[in-house]
């Protein structure tokens, strides 16, 4: 079977970010091949309606871009009933401050943010990846299923952070959480009312 072809059903049934190492290790076909075979699939299914994500250094199917709007609404659906606006604001500032570490996300919400990030681990929608500069702290950043959910192909096309808070204009005691919350509660399109200003503790 073709190389390109191979990819593609390796893909499919991962339903996860694969990286080159990964199929080089599946396929025992050499990293340029695998580049050329991914580049060629990403051409072939740039007009169809599963296209193939570059992120993170892996490769991911997902809906076309031209697919976000019926698709996020079928997805939001579920992201709305599932999704506390805690959850929401937490989930905003990994995606504009990404990778931030849990510290850095408390800092900025100014409350516990464990029990939170559990749940958006749990969901898919954040993971955890290495911090090269202290192994003893996590740092935290979105999944390809956050930008299905979104519609997007990459983090790079969410909406510019000061350009989108531009348009908000909170009290000047607000800190920054104030514009973020207001920021996911805008684009995930949270159903809620008010900010949550604690949250239960984690259960063990």
């Amino acid at each position: 079977m073709d190389l390109k072809n191979i990819i593609e059903s390796i893909l499919f049934v991962a339903a996860r970010p694969v990286d080159i190492a990964e199929l080089e290790k599946c396929t025992g076909q050499p990293r340029a091949d695998i580049i050329a075979a991914v580049e060629a699939l990403q051409a072939d299914r740039k007009n169809s309606g599963i296209i193939i994500l570059s992120q993170h250094g892996g490769y991911l199917m997902s809906t076309h871009p031209e697919s976000t709007e019926p698709v996020k609404n079928f997805l939001n659906a579920e992201l709305r009933e599932k999704l506390t606006e805690a959850a929401i604001e937490t989930l905003a500032i990994v995606a504009y401050k990404q990778p931030v570490t849990r510290a850095e996300i408390e800092s900025i919400r100014g409350v516990n943010s464990q029990y939170t990030l559990r749940l958006l681990l749990m969901r898919g929608l954040v993971e955890r990846t290495a911090n090269s500069k202290d192994a003893r702290v996590n740092l935290y950043r979105t999944t390809h299923e956050f930008l299905q959910h979104l519609g997007l192909s990459d983090a790079k096309d969410l909406p510019d952070f000061e350009e989108l808070t531009a348009k908000i204009k909170p009290p000047e005691n607000f800190a920054v959480h104030a514009d973020v919350s207001a920021v996911a509660s805008a684009k995930v399109e949270s159903s809620g009312e008010g900010r949550v200003t604690n949250e239960p503790a984690p259960t063990s």
